[in-house]
Formats: C-alpha cells, structure tokens, sequence
C-alpha cells in the first residue's frame, strides 16, 4: 500500500483524503477553511499530476489490474480537477450564505474521484462504479440548495437519468462478459476481435454495443438522448453546472474512447457509422436548439451538446485508420479528440463562472442581464468574450486549433479507402460552427451595447475573479501556443493505442 500511496495513483488518494477530512472537520471550522482545504486539495492533486506528467513519478502505474495511471489518464485527471478546482473558486462567494457548505466541497471533491478512477480504469466493473459515484454525488450538489424547487426538479431528473444510463450500460456489460467472460478492456477486445456476422455471437455483440452507446449517449447528453441536460443545468447552481458540462460530460466521453476503441475494436464497422450519425445529428440538434434560448445557461447547455458532436468525429476516424492500418491518423484522431475536450472544458467553466458571478451579483442569466456590462466590469466582458469566441472558434484563441484539427482529421479519415462519408462530419462540423456565430454574437453584442439602466455597481470576489483570469489567459495562451498540449494529448493517445 506505501508504493501505491507514493506511486502514480497518490493523486486520486489524495482527493479522497481530502474530501475525508471535510466531512470530517465540518462541524468545527469556519466555510472559509473548508474552502481552503478544498482549493489546496486540487491544488496538490495538480502538482502530482504535473510531476506525474513530467516523469518526475513514474508511470504508467497498476493498481490491482483494474487502474492504471498512465498519460491517457492523467491528462483527462488534470481535465477534471482543473474544472473542480475554477467551480471551487466561484463556490467560495456563491454559497457563502447557504448552510452544510463541508458537504458541498466533499460531494465536489468525490465527484471528481469518480471521474478519476473512470479515467484510470482497465476493468469495465471499475469504470461503471467510478461513474457511480461520479453520478450520486453530482445529482446530491444538484440539490445543495433544498429550498429552491428548480434545483431539487434538476437534481431528480439527473438522479432518474444516470440511474437509467447506468442500468444500460450495466446491461451492456454483463452481455460482454457473458461472451467473453472477462471484463478487462484488452481481455475482451482480444475475445471479440474475432466476432463477425457469421458468429453465433454476433447479434449479442451488437446489443451490447447499442446498449453501451444508449448508456453513455444519455451520460454526455448526445442526440436523442440530451432532452435532459438544459433543464438540469439550468436549474443547478451554476457552479455546478460547469462541473456537470466540463467534467461529468467529459467522463462520459472518456469511458467510450476507452470501452469502443479498446475492448469493441473487433466491432469497429458496425459502430463507427453509428457514432458518426450521432455526431451529425448532436452537434446540428444542439446548435439549432441553442438559437431559441433567452437564457444563458440554456445556451451554454445546449451549445455543449452542439460540442459533445464534434468531440464524438474521433470515433470514426479512429475506426478508419484502425482499419487501414495508419498507426499515426490512429493516435491524431484520439489526441486531436481530447485536445478539443480540454479547449472546451476550459472556456466552458469560465462561462458558467462569470454566469455565477451574473447571478449572484447583478439581476439573472438571461441575455438582457448581461446588456451593459462593459461598462460596469471590464474583466467579465472581455472574459466572457475570449471564452464565447472560444467555442465559436476564432483564430489565436484554444477553440479555433481544437476545431481546426478534429475537422482536419475526419478528411484525413475520408481519403482512406471506403470511409470517404467521413468528409461530411467536417462539412456538418464547419456549418455548424458557423450557427453558432449567431447566438454567441448575440450575447456579446449585449454586453458592448448601452443598458436601458445603467447596471449597478458591484465587486467580483477575488477568488472568482482568480479563476475567470486563469481560464481566460489559458484560452489565449494555448491557442497562441499550442504545443505543449497537444504533446501531452499526443502522449494521452499513444498511452490508450498501447492498451489495444
């Protein structure tokens, strides 16, 4: 047990302890305390993490051949925690009022643990228990404010919507292990590598997948299984609702790569269409829909649905280099799939965090609160721009090289020889993001315009004013110099093919 609290896996114990010792210490101190061990919790978890990213603690490490810590699972944990780490800064002022507040951080912080361990895991019983975990205490911090109907209507409908995913997913599961009686991911595409449609097996198999794409679909909300996510996040407190779009979304999209591109590999023709209408059909449904929103966590709900489809384009071309045997469009599909996970989770969290600084500051989150607020805060206006031109994609800014390189991937993936359909996910993706231009601009022009009142006077917390710095100078730093990052996302994808 030393070598595993020393190893590569000391991030994710690291979290439990400190989510432990909250709950623990609760009843004793002060909120701002429980703040602060939350917030240098994060902040230690990251530090390993880095080191665990630069070599300074070995990787990749195994835990009992159900977790292995390598650079596909620490880039996804620094994923996570950073976007807990940004909501735990706007908490800090959001629920300074609110009671139980050491429950709060401690459900935050498990929150993550989940997505860690799903994030790290080898075992598909690991993976679901992870999501478990990450799905309770999300849909309980859903309902953190216990007077407020909207948020209890949230927490329900999020609590009834995991429990059905899980229930498929499980379904899904037991089906494989029924064929393959094993539930390790390499263990069981080894097994099914052979399952054609002449196999007795073959129609089983095929439950299986469509089970686990139902599953995970209503997990990251992608079309037709989104209905639930603008009410959820509406009616979360809106740190949270970054969380749940920054994070527990991006699990969701982390178990699939590695359910689909490890263990059902052997099924890649039947399931790469499959995820590829998917991705059409989420990023033009979530788009549409997002022009008809007044509100502006409705927009962003839905606008990260409109992303979950262009983060989905790596699927098939995955499925299609696999099968032509092109080694280096394998790990560009995967990498330039998370490059585009991070870019969003970022700018997304910084939105959701200047709409906590709206709503508890000045008037709500509608489009007609944010009128005026050039005037009344500079910091917020230009944030909250970078973060909007971000997910629209303009040049020098992280989400304009993200969408550049996952469109470019699906017309590489279109010049290999009978998957030249791919060429219409980067036609739907371009269009697409060209929707989009319209509610964004919508937003942003009201925040340059003129109030009808002038907007009163008031002060961003210096914590939440921290993180809107922070993921701001981010978006510009990594689409200036993207690099680095897409490095680690080239390590994060070498790590995963190596599992296959």
């Amino acid at each position: 047990m030393i070598d595993f609290y020393a190893s590569g896996m000391s991030p994710i114990f690291v979290m439990v302890a400190g989510a432990l010792i909250i709950a623990g210490v609760s009843f004793w101190v002060s909120n701002r305390i429980l703040a602060s061990i939350s917030i240098g919790t994060m902040l230690v978890t990251l530090a390993l993490l880095f080191m665990i990213l630069g070599n300074v603690l070995p990787i990749p490490q195994t835990f009992q051949n159900v977790l292995t810590e390598d650079a596909f699972a620490v880039v996804f944990q620094l994923i996570f925690v950073t976007v807990a780490f940004l909501a735990a800064l706007y908490s800090v002022r959001y629920i300074e009022q609110d009671r139980n507040q050491g429950e709060y951080y401690s459900l935050l912080m498990l929150s993550v643990v989940g997505m860690m361990v799903v994030a790290a895991s080898t075992d598909l019983i690991t993976m679901f228990v992870g999501i478990a975990l990450t799905g309770l205490s999300s849909a309980s911090i859903t309902a953190f404010r216990k007077h407020d109907k909207t948020g209890a209507e949230a927490a329900m409908k999020f609590y009834i919507i995991s429990a059905l995913s899980a229930g498929l997913a499980l379904y899904g599961i037991s089906l494989i292990y029924g064929l393959t009686h094993s539930l390790q991911l390499s263990a069981v595409g080894q097994a099914l590598n052979g399952v054609g449609p002449s196999s007795p097996d073959y129609g089983t198999a095929i439950l299986a997948v469509v089970l686990l794409i139902a599953g995970f679909g209503f997990e990251i909300a992608i079309v037709p299984f989104h209905m639930w996510a603008p009410d959820v996040y509406e009616g979360s407190p809106t740190p949270v609702s970054g969380v749940l779009t920054s994070g527990s979304k991006k699990v969701g999209i982390a178990a699939i790569f590695k359910i689909f591109m490890i263990a059902l590999i052997g099924l890649r023709a039947e399931w790469a269409p499959l995820f590829a209408i998917l991705a059409i059909l989420t990023m033009t449904v979530g788009n549409l829909a997002a022009l008809r929103q007044d509100n502006v966590k409705r927009m962003l709900a839905y606008s990260s649905i409109g992303q979950a489809g262009y983060m989905l384009i790596s699927l098939p071309v995955f499925a299609a280099a696999y099968s032509a045997g092109q080694p280096r469009l394998e790990y560009l599909s995967i990498s330039y799939g998370i490059f585009q996970i991070l870019t969003h989770s970022i700018a997304t969290v910084g939105a959701f965090g200047i709409v906590a600084v709206m709503s508890t500051t000045i008037l709500g989150t509608d489009y007609d609160s944010f009128r005026g607020l050039f005037k009344s805060n500079k910091v917020l206006s230009i944030s909250m721009t970078i973060f909007l031109f971000s997910l629209l994609g303009m040049p020098l800014l992280a989400g304009f090289d993200s969408k550049l390189l996952i469109f470019s991937s699906a017309v590489g993936g279109s010049l290999v020889n009978g998957y030249s359909w791919l060429i219409w996910l980067a036609i739907f993706g371009i269009l697409n993001s060209a929707v989009s231009l319209i509610y964004y601009v919508r937003l942003v022009r009201n925040i340059y315009s003129d109030a009808d009142v002038p907007a009163p006077a008031y002060r961003v917390s210096r914590f939440a004013a921290v993180a809107i710095i922070v993921a701001a100078v981010a978006i510009v730093v990594i689409g200036v110099y993207p690099g680095p990052v897409i490095n680690a996302c080239n390590q994060a994808a070498q790590a995963l093919m190596a599992e296959i």
